[in-house]
């Protein structure tokens, strides 16, 4: 039995512990409800999920290094050391993708990572966020704060929580620069809670939660689909190393893709013979557009010989020629096309199979996910397209479909 005192009166209630003599969270505040309050009893639907077993995967992170500062592959443990040394340095690493949120469903993240010691003139930031949204962890000199940034008003605002006023628990137990599990859940549907903390001892300790509900005159961040990110920067004359490590992104309950299926294809009317490697249809993102999600739905071909075998692929990003970008005819704005050109080299080849005289196929969304068009360093779209060649030099088409998330 234990006491609380709530209104201003004391009552007993019942409180359980665990075989070390710890006590087991339960309710609300605890990692047996998600983001909404309801039991964790489905199974989680992985959205995206990052292990660094044998390469920093430049394929999935985006890597921004200024000054002297550098990242460096550790194959041992698995992880990125991102190091500073000077005034000025700093590494940021961040998805290329963002990650669908649905409404009504809970989106956890967990993050592991190794800080650096904590030391002023030094900022370590681990979290989902963009530049302009998120929720993140950060180590701003000596202090360890949660936040919540928002693009809500045009301009950068963030609410910011130090550690001494975090309204769950103050981790008083937490050595940040030991191995640590970053954890967050929210609801967005523009105004549900959000709540950050760390996994340890394989239990949910939530520390802070962002009450936004009842309580803002707008949503409290623009957006909810952002990429993931770790970051260090040196503002004085302090260095230190943060490590990567893992990281997932998980829709609590299910993922169900919904949108119409868009499509592209060349002209029925005027078919080329397949000879080498020829471009049949091309997405990326617009300028402007790139926090959207486009996701691979569908492929169909077809070939008016039946003696030929035909190989299609999806390349991302090869060095292309003989084609220009328009916008997509569906006038969201949201994708540019193309429907000709040739593979000049390069790129990565995500799918790829053979058929002849026709086929269809459709991209599970579970495979489409990991398809879905990222963001390039320098801030472009990613591309994708889809192409064909022929053991002869047969007459061969194709479409290629896809979903916006927004």
């Amino acid at each position: 039995m234990g006491q609380v005192i709530a209104g201003g009166e004391q009552f007993e209630t019942n409180i359980i512990a665990d075989h070390r003599g710890q006590i087991i969270r339960r309710g609300a505040d605890s990692g047996e409800v998600d983001a909404f309050g309801r039991r964790r009893v489905s199974e989680p639907f992985t959205l995206f999920d990052s292990t660094l077993r044998y390469s920093k995967l430049p394929e999935k992170w985006n890597e921004t290094i200024v000054g002297s500062a550098t990242s460096t592959h550790l194959t041992n443990e698995s992880s990125v050391a991102m190091a500073v040394t000077a005034s000025g340095d700093s590494v940021t690493r961040r998805t290329k993708q963002s990650f669908p949120y649905q409404p009504g469903k809970s989106l956890q993240i967990m993050q592991s990572f190794k800080g650096a010691t904590l030391a002023s003139g030094l900022t370590q930031e681990v979290g989902y966020f963009s530049e302009s949204n998120g929720v993140l962890l950060r180590a701003s000199g000596t202090t360890l704060q949660f936040v919540q940034r928002s693009y809500t008003s045009g301009s950068v605002v963030e609410t910011v929580v130090n550690q001494d006023s975090w309204n769950i628990d103050t981790a008083s137990w937490l050595n940040f620069d030991k191995a640590n599990i970053f954890t967050a859940d929210l609801e967005w549907l523009g105004t549900g809670r959000v709540r950050v903390g760390f996994i340890k001892e394989g239990e949910f300790y939530y520390c802070h939660e962002f009450h936004n509900a009842n309580s803002l005159d707008s949503v409290y961040m623009t957006t909810a689909v952002l990429p993931l990110a770790y970051r260090i920067e040196a503002t004085g004359t302090a260095s230190g190393t943060m490590k990567q490590i893992c990281s997932t992104v998980i829709s609590e309950g299910g993922y169900e893709p919904k949108g119409i299926i868009h499509t592209v294809s060349p002209s029925i009317g005027s078919i080329p013979n397949t000879s080498g490697e020829r471009i049949v249809a091309g997405i990326r993102m617009a300028s402007g557009r790139t926090d959207n999600i486009v996701v691979v739905a569908k492929v169909d071909l077809v070939t008016e010989s039946q003696n030929d075998t035909v190989r299609w692929r999806l390349r991302r990003n090869p060095t292309t020629s003989g084609f220009s970008w328009s916008d997509s005819d569906n006038g969201r704005g949201n994708v540019q096309t193309t429907s000709s050109g040739t593979i000049v080299s390069g790129g990565t080849i995500v799918d790829s199979g053979l058929f002849s005289e026709r086929g269809s196929v459709e991209i599970a969304h579970t495979n489409g996910l990991s398809l879905a068009l990222g963001v390039n360093e320098d801030g472009s779209s990613e591309t994708l397209f889809l192409t064909v060649a022929s053991s002869g030099n047969t007459t061969t088409t194709g479409l290629l479909g896809w979903r916006e998330m927004f």
